[in-house]
């Protein structure tokens, strides 16, 4: 019999049916579809990035229904959270409505939010009911601070997860410690091999420098059972509730942990079925047409020679913007769009709550920017082409590599990386270094992410604080139908595949 069960999800993203929205079939998913049977000596936990990134998110912010997360996670018994960086996408009021319904504890160590009442502690000690003391401490990656809109933390500090951590487990006197970090891993767990130069995700700093017998992480979206690092048994879930993890103590004091995937079904209340059956309704509403339907391709091909859909939503970026050129990125999974487009098309599509950041560059910037794009493609010694290492691992980041519009490029793969950026164009004229232009762009790569720090040294000369699915539906309300090119703005020479 073990001496204590923990329960943990992260990432979940407002994904509470078992459905990927993409259409109504049931699948292994949702936090709906979980259950966690508690006696004394269990506890339920999350680590963040609750309130936000799915169409059921979307709908409810847009129509001002009531987000039923909080109510859903009391029903399962949740005893403690953490927040993520995403939990913030829509300020301390909508943030402060979801932990004030909630039944579970908040414990986020390295976030003080003033007098704006916000229920966050640091740390708490649980004691079981077979007298074992469990200590707690919440932390989340201070790159918060780097990505968000700084009205959606007016009030709100964010300080070093590092030193907040430090100092609340110097106070706490437990016979079991457990950190919740929503934050990643920055080496590979077998060999040590640093996967990550920022600051970004620490957890193996973490586990080195604390005493930490459990560390529950998450951010990176990475499904891990059983990972160990310093002496610390680490895990971490998938998004989007595609699984769980059940960490167990035995009497002999080992951790033991796995990955569960949830059943592809859920027995719904009444409200719950009636706000997926609305929901629905409203995702299959008709917006508009395109020329042609635009699917997602194989990823690799679509970074080589182009994507319809990242086109797409670079002209709607144009559109919004009056900018010169436009980057857009696709997120790692994403429906597509029927020639018949519905709101179902485009949310599943553009998952994420960007809005648009315009900078001032020049053709050097753009040409720091295409090299650092082309670095997502590795090639052997015989000129095959496959996708480098560093954007599978240690998650997959595919929404790191960036498709131009109002520029015309060629990436040369037989070229070493650096160098790999044989031409840009515009308007048939090359572009030279010392040119200027506007560049449009998501907020979050503005920020620099994904190694792309050289943005942060371009003046902004606007931002569209409109997010960009509500953009991409009103350039379709505006534009019943919507010419689809089979041409894109990228070419690449790469030899074999």
């Amino acid at each position: 019999m073990s001496k204590l069960t923990i329960y943990f999800t992260s990432d979940t993203h407002g994904y509470l049916y078992p459905s990927n929205f993409s259409d109504e079939q049931p699948r292994s998913m949702g936090l709906l579809s979980m259950r966690f049977p508690k006696d004394e000596n269990t506890l339920v936990i999350d680590g963040g990035d609750t309130i936000q990134g799915s169409p059921l998110t979307y709908y409810c912010k847009q129509t001002g229904c009531a987000l039923p997360i909080a109510q859903a996670m009391n029903d399962r018994g949740y005893d403690y959270v953490t927040l993520g960086n995403h939990d913030f996408n829509n300020g301390p009021a909508y943030l402060r409505r979801h932990l004030t319904e909630l039944n579970a504890r908040c414990l986020c160590a390295n976030v003080s939010a003033g007098g704006l009442d916000l229920p966050i502690d640091s740390a708490a000690v649980h004691t079981l009911g077979n007298g074992l003391r469990v200590g707690l401490v919440g932390i989340v990656t201070d790159w918060v601070k780097r990505w968000e809109k700084p009205e959606n933390l007016e009030g709100i500090e964010v300080c070093d997860p590092l030193e907040a951590a430090r100092e609340a487990v110097r106070g706490l006197e437990c016979d079991v410690l457990v950190g919740i970090y929503h934050g990643g891993i920055e080496r590979d767990l077998t060999t040590g091999r640093l996967l990550s130069r920022t600051d970004e995700n620490i957890a193996c700093k973490l586990c080195e420098e604390l005493s930490f017998d459990l560390l529950l992480t998450g951010h990176q979206h990475i499904a891990l059972a059983s990972g160990e690092w310093s002496g610390t048994h680490i895990v971490q879930t998938p998004c989007n509730a595609a699984a769980y993890v059940k960490v167990t103590l035995e009497e002999d004091g080992a951790f033991h942990s796995e990955l569960c995937t949830p059943e592809p079904h859920a027995t719904l209340t009444d409200a719950q079925a009636q706000l997926w059956k609305e929901l629905n309704l409203w995702l299959d509403r008709p917006i508009g047409r395109l020329s042609r339907a635009i699917w997602p391709g194989e990823k690799l091909d679509m970074a080589l020679h182009g994507s319809s859909i990242a086109d797409f939503f670079n002209t709607v970026q144009l559109w919004a913007s009056g900018a010169d050129v436009s980057c857009a990125a696709l997120s790692n999974e994403l429906r597509g769009f029927d020639s018949h487009v519905t709101v179902r098309d485009v949310v599943a599509s553009y998952v994420y709550s960007n809005t648009l950041v315009v900078l001032k560059v020049t053709g050097a910037v753009l040409r720091q920017a295409l090299e650092q794009c082309a670095r997502y493609f590795a090639v052997d010694a015989a000129g095959n082409v496959s996708i480098a290492r560093s954007f599978l691992e240690p998650k997959e980041a595919h929404y790191n590599f960036d498709y131009f519009s109002g520029i015309e490029y060629v990436y040369d793969l037989t070229r070493p990386e650096g160098a790999r950026v044989a031409s840009i164009s515009r308007n048939g004229a090359p572009v030279r270094d010392e040119d200027e232009m506007t560049l449009c762009m998501c907020d979050y790569r503005a920020t620099g992410a994904g190694d792309f720090d050289f943005y942060l040294d371009c003046p902004r000369v606007r931002e569209i604080q409109t997010e960009v699915s509500e953009l991409i539906l009103n350039y379709l309300f505006e534009h019943p139908m919507v010419e689809i090119s089979a041409q894109h703005p990228c070419r690449s020479i790469c030899g074999h595949r």
